[in-house]
């Protein structure tokens, strides 16, 4: 032990030794991918995206000019982003990461979106039923 510190029965020389074999060695949870489960239910959310858009049925109508496509685009590119990140090998990389949280960007754009159309929809029938 030439200038080092032992922690946890390795020789370490400074603390930049240290992050890198924890960096290095990775368990085979985070190189396989995420677990199976979360795989089938990311496959499942896919699906019932696109179901979603085919449906005549919407949270936000797509009469509605730009806002009632956007519900649609936002649930397709959050079931897609959730796809992504549950199949990718490595669950640690950066990409993965970032598709994570633009994926819950997605979903808080989806429930403020669906909020204010809501208070739209609310303020107007307040108004006609005057």
């Amino acid at each position: 032990m030439a200038n080092g510190k032992v922690y946890d029965d390795v020789e370490v020389h400074d603390m930049n030794d240290m992050h890198r074999e924890k960096r290095s060695v990775k368990t085979g949870d985070e190189q396989n991918g995420a677990p199976v489960v979360w795989k089938a239910l990311s496959v499942i959310i896919a699906m019932l995206a696109v179901v979603y858009d085919l449906s005549p049925i919407d949270a936000v109508p797509d009469t509605i000019p730009l806002f009632g496509w956007l519900d649609d685009v936002g649930f397709t590119v959050m079931a897609a982003l959730n796809a992504y990140q549950q199949f990718a090998k490595d669950q640690n990389s950066m990409v993965v990461r970032l598709a994570k949280y633009v994926k819950w960007m997605m979903v808080a754009f989806i429930v403020l979106a669906g909020v204010a159309v809501g208070g739209l929809i609310t303020a107007i029938i307040a108004l006609v039923t005057r």
